[in-house]
């Protein structure tokens, strides 16, 4: 890796003494900081650097940042922190990768390397892709067996997924519950020219019995214990030459993390009860929608153990994060699926009413997909009883069972001394954690009901 000059833009990340320290073990590279407004690199000077890190959180601190990237446009960006900004999303597919903001030296080599491989045929073709670039509106619809898409954020994440997917690395995916994680996650197993061909072994983190923690991801021997009448393999062998996708890896009690981590790293396995250590080759996906970051910070998540996991980060959207038009293809899918599933007979699928467009346009769907199909799935069961659209039936069936009112208790919002204060909290822990809303919620111990009004209150919600 030929780098001899490096720009840093740290934001609210604190990382260039960790790059400059792994950096340095590879070559002479300069790192340059900017990281006040007075060193901003915001005029019309040319910008000269080998490659740019920029913190996720800091173009948007400045005033003039579309000065700042109309003058590093063409070089190299490695993103730090996480994915889901809108400046980064502005960034070609060769140069969309991003670091966790806990990086390592390891991490931090493999997705170097990886840039400087690519960077040239990326900055080769990108004169051809801007003549090429078509309104969101126009993307074509993309299909993987039952995961469709059409949004521009979609397509840069499936992109993202079959371009590292086709790597050795870690992933670890992000999102809401609902918004098709494990999708995601076959898509990266399915990429890789090697493992792709093995198991893809799921396992739900959040089920697993603290009793048989080991015996499930180790496997034990016959005799082992009361009940174990043959041997069994466990989660990490039967991935062998396959994938392992840890869902929910963030509820994964603070103890087995440990026992998990040892086992990750050495890629030995000590079944339970036997004698000999039993090695293992696999690819590791994991999944959250929890704030990892958060509780590395609360002391509940091993930050070994993130780094470990992380290599990479894919961030997926929520479903009000795809647009209005997403959510429609979405639902006339999940209605022609749910008709070809409960109708005994092929029913063609009918044309859908348009008060029924401009519902899904103007509903939320908090549950993200799984919410979405879950509707369509009643609209799909009521046509086939009735075979019309009734829109005042439909309205009560789809709105039935909405978890929209919470607990009184749960919406009582801590006790600030005044208004003005209670609107600085809420400001600086939303800024903390770089304006999604989840984990700001989290970090205040609200919901995200309260923290929508509060941000509606206080005039937050359009910032």
């Amino acid at each position: 890796m030929n780098i001899t000059r490096v720009l840093v833009w740290e934001g609210q990340h604190d990382f260039a003494k960790r790059l400059e320290r792994c950096l340095s073990q590879h070559s002479d590279a300069e790192v340059i900081r900017y990281d006040d407004e007075v060193e901003h690199p915001s005029s019309a000077e040319a910008m000269d650097a080998d490659i740019i890190f920029i913190s996720t959180t800091a173009l948007r601190r400045y005033e003039k940042n579309h000065l700042a990237w109309q003058r590093i446009e063409g070089m190299p960006v490695i993103w730090v922190g996480s994915g889901e900004q809108s400046i980064y999303a502005t960034t070609p597919l060769s140069e969309r990768v991003v670091l966790p903001a806990y990086f390592n030296c390891a991490s931090l080599s493999a997705v170097l390397k990886h840039t400087m491989h690519t960077v040239t045929q990326g900055m080769a073709g990108r004169q051809q892709l801007a003549e090429d670039t078509i309104l969101p509106a126009e993307l074509p619809m993309g299909k993987d067996g039952d995961f469709v898409y059409q949004s521009s954020c979609m397509h840069r994440l499936v992109g993202n997924a079959r371009l590292y997917g086709a790597l050795s690395v870690n992933v670890l995916i992000r999102g809401a519950s609902g918004t098709g994680k494990e999708y995601i996650a076959r898509l990266v197993a399915d990429s890789h020219p090697e493992y792709r061909s093995g198991p893809f072994v799921p396992v739900n983190c959040a089920a697993i019995p603290d009793a048989l923690f080991e015996s499930i991801f180790f496997g034990h021997v016959r005799g082992a214990f009361t009940g174990a009448v043959r041997d069994h393999l466990g989660f990490l062998r039967e991935a062998h030459n396959g994938t392992l996708y840890l869902d929910e890896i963030g509820d994964l009690p603070f103890y087995q993390q440990v026992k998990l981590l040892r086992a990750l790293e050495d890629g030995v396995v000590h079944p339970v009860g036997g004698n000999e250590a039993v090695r293992t080759n696999f690819r590791l996906v994991t999944a959250t929608n929890r704030p990892l970051v958060h509780m590395i910070r609360e002391g509940t998540f091993r930050l070994d153990l993130y780094h470990r996991i992380s290599v990479v980060e894919l961030y997926i959207p929520t479903l009000q994060e795809r647009g209005a038009d997403e959510k429609w293809l979405l639902f006339t899918h999940g209605f022609q699926l749910a008709l070809e599933k409960y109708s005994r007979e092929n029913v063609a699928s009918p044309e859908l009413p348009g008060w029924l467009k401009d519902w899904v346009f103007s509903s939320q769907f908090s549950g993200n997909v799984r919410e979405l199909f879950n509707r369509a799935a009643r609209l799909a069961a009521f046509y086939l009883g009735h075979r019309n659209f009734n829109q005042g039936e439909c309205m009560h069936l789809l709105h039935s069972g909405e978890m929209d009112c919470e607990p009184v208790e749960s919406c009582m919002p801590p006790d600030f001394s005044s208004r003005t204060e209670e609107r600085s909290q809420v400001l600086e822990a939303l800024e903390k954690n770089q304006w999604r809303r989840l984990e700001t919620a989290d970090a205040l111990g609200w919901s995200r009901k309260t923290l929508w009004l509060k941000m509606k209150k206080y005039g937050l919600s359009g910032q």
